[in-house]
């Protein structure tokens, strides 16, 4: 039959025309849910970005209302007889708390009597706000709602423009003032123009009045009000802005080119599938085979046959083989979706580090001639390891035919023949993606989490702290009790937030350090004197015997953190009467600090995991004492990026004992640091 009906070329070239019409038409329903793909990933993005724009708009701005109350309750608990030097004391601490503040004032009787700072601010300095026109129904809103309230941007009396939140001070339900903080907008809006980055142009903010009707822009192009991807509002005190987010211009600008490629690899598929066709045609013109090679052909056929199934049913993972030169053999389903390459291009061709990077492979070189003492020859940067036997795992990325990175975690194995002889190399890849993406998320959460604390519990512990100062005048007894527990539970919260930030920045690599060369002695004395009182309320005995004189290279507030974190442990897991000692120890160009304790120790379940963020132990009391299992966590990422190391001793008749190791301080190594 086949010969009947391809029995000239014209028959091919017809079947060769139709098979490129399919694939020209299934390329571009491709190109097309491509690109739809791509405008609703973009609109996602766009609108999460907005959405976290508008959540660090809103942070910033009412951070400026919450210190303000600090203020507020000083002068009504003062009942309005306000000291001078006091109020610019308490002004200027106030206003340092805020990067954006240019002035914070307080007028009694609506004359701005005390202003922080005078210098620049002389001008208004006496100014009555009823003889302000332009500002003085604003001023009168906020007098008749009792309500703190947002105003501007605005041209300013002493210069620039600025937003000013003003909030009435009422004594005994009389009113006596305004306080009035004034924001420098310039310095906001070119943060929120920095935090948005290239979204800086498609987004826009403007005033809306109490009747909800929008007012001017005051940032960004008026345009990007009309017909917005989202709309959507900016609560600030007392009111809020309209915030218009607008879809990048550039989304989807790669559809032509897909298009193009798409007519060239529909072409090539076409002549492929017809020079098949020929083959076949050809091939049912052959005479007889010999019988053993039919019956060998068969057997190869079927086992090819279920190895194609098994590579193509394995759709998520990419599976590549290489033989001894590095030369692809095997690209399936999972390998073409992932890379974008067909197994065409690729079997036969290339090398693996056609979709490899080229950072990667030569860090991974460099770390393996340093194990062998030689250079690297053919495909020993990736195959050495497996050639010794066994597999290897690694996490790398990989690079897709159009260019963007997918982070992968690969096993390499070898493949063997029945005399145990290496032929080959196998790889097989999952993209991580998605685990890589849900780490991240839950990461920005906790950093959100943790920022949108931060504001609120500064202004709680700042106002507690004045009370329990007694800054604002003595308080009763029961009075000063309660404050204090109030105070106390607030830095403690401070702690845990202070914490939660400090892993972000770790996980994220923003963390800071500015090393220099510390005395360890002293290090280890500050530490200690400063956790005395913590060691006296646990009934706990803590002596220091770190008399060796040498000097290490670390930033010296975050390696007090450490002994902190390691010295409050010990404490808090000894029992009463118990005992916590420090000492040192020098050996081998390096210093070793170990903290040691009575406590019952760790559980030997629990010990794989103690430097794991948010670990703790299940056993005996440890969860009764409180603690947010982050601080071994945080010491251990700051020793090791201080060119440290830390651990444990688990097995001791009593107690525990942790050490942080540090080599010490030379002239040579200090030089490599500072350049």
């Amino acid at each position: 039959m086949a010969s009947f009906y391809f029995r000239n070329k014209t028959h091919f070239l017809f079947i060769e025309v139709a098979l490129f019409i399919a694939m020209l038409l299934l390329t571009e329903f491709a190109v097309r849910a491509y690109r739809e793909a791509s405008l609703q990933q973009s609109r996602l993005e766009t609108l999460d970005r907005g959405a976290q724009l508008r959540a660090f708009l809103e942070s910033e701005i009412n951070q400026a209302a919450f210190l303000a109350t600090g203020v507020e309750s000083y002068v009504v608990a003062r009942e309005g007889s306000i000291e001078d030097e006091e109020i610019q004391r308490i002004l200027a601490l106030i206003f340092e708390r805020n990067q954006h503040f240019r002035n914070i004032g307080l007028a009694p009787g609506n004359q701005l009597t005390w202003v922080y700072p005078e210098a620049g601010n002389e001008s208004v300095l006496g100014l009555n706000y009823a003889d302000l026109p332009e500002q003085w129904p604003a001023i009168q809103r906020v007098i008749e709602t009792g309500q703190g309230i947002l105003s501007g941007p605005l041209e300013l009396v002493q210069g620039g423009n600025g937003l000013i939140y003003r909030s009435p001070v009422y004594i005994n339900d009389n009113y006596w003032g305004l306080l009035s903080t004034v924001i420098d907008a310039d310095s906001l809006l070119s943060l929120i123009r920095s935090a948005a980055g290239d979204l800086a142009s498609r987004i826009s903010l403007r005033n809306v009045d109490d009747e909800g009707q929008p007012g001017r822009t005051f940032f960004g192009d008026s345009e990007n009000f009309n017909s917005p991807l989202e709309l959507t509002p900016v609560r600030v005190p007392g009111g809020e802005w309209q915030m218009a987010i607008q879809l990048p211009e550039n989304v989807g600008s790669q559809v032509m080119s897909l298009r193009i490629s798409g007519v060239f690899i529909s072409i090539l598929v076409a002549v492929f599938l017809g020079s098949i066709l020929r083959m076949i045609w050809q091939r049912n013109l052959l005479q007889q085979l010999d019988s053993e090679v039919l019956t060998r052909t068969a057997e190869l056929s079927e086992t090819n046959d279920l190895l194609d199934s098994v590579l193509s049913a394995a759709r998520s993972f990419a599976i590549i083989a290489t033989d001894l030169s590095g030369t692809i053999i095997v690209f399936n389903n999972g390998a073409e979706r992932m890379l974008g390459y067909s197994a065409d291009e690729m079997v036969g061709k290339h090398q693996p580090d056609i979709f490899l990077l080229n950072d990667e492979l030569r860090e991974r070189a460099a770390k393996i001639s340093g194990e062998l003492g030689r250079r690297l020859i053919g495909n020993e940067l990736l195959t050495y390891r497996i050639s010794q036997g066994g597999t290897e795992e690694l996490m790398i990325h990989y690079k897709h035919r159009d260019g963007h990175l997918i982070p992968v975690q690969v096993v390499i194995s070898a493949l063997t023949d029945l005399q145990g002889k290496v032929r080959g190399y196998l790889g097989i890849a999952e993209d991580v993606s998605e685990r890589l993406r849900n780490q991240t998320l839950k990461d920005q959460f906790i950093s959100t989490v943790s920022h949108e604390l931060r504001t609120p519990l500064t202004a709680i512990t700042g106002a507690l702290g004045l009370m329990r100062s007694g800054s604002i005048g003595a308080l009763p007894e029961t009075v000063q009790s309660m404050v204090e527990i109030a105070h106390n539970n607030s830095q403690r919260l401070a702690s845990l937030v202070n914490d939660l930030l400090d892993v972000e920045k770790l996980m994220a690599g923003r963390m800071v350090l500015y090393p220099d060369k510390q005395e360890i002695a002293d290090l280890v004395h500050s530490a200690v004197s400063d956790l005395l009182p913590l060691a006296k309320i646990q009934n706990v005995e803590l002596k220091e015997h770190a008399n060796v004189s040498a000097c290490i290279w670390v930033d010296s507030a975050r390696f007090q953190q450490v002994l902190t974190n390691l010295l409050s442990n010990a404490i808090k897991f000894s029992p009463p009467g118990g005992q916590v000692s420090i000492t040192t120890a020098l050996e081998s160009g390096r210093i070793r600090i170990m903290v040691l304790d009575q406590g019952s120790g760790i559980p030997e379940s629990f010990q794989d995991h103690i430097f794991q963020r948010f670990a703790q132990a299940e056993a005996g009391d440890s969860r009764q004492k409180a603690g947010t299992g982050l601080g071994l966590a945080i010491s251990k990422e700051l020793t090791e990026q201080m060119g440290g190391c830390i651990g444990f001793e688990a097995e001791r008749s009593e107690g525990c004992c942790f050490w942080v190791e540090f080599p010490l301080y030379n002239d040579a190594r200090s030089g490599n640091e500072n350049t």
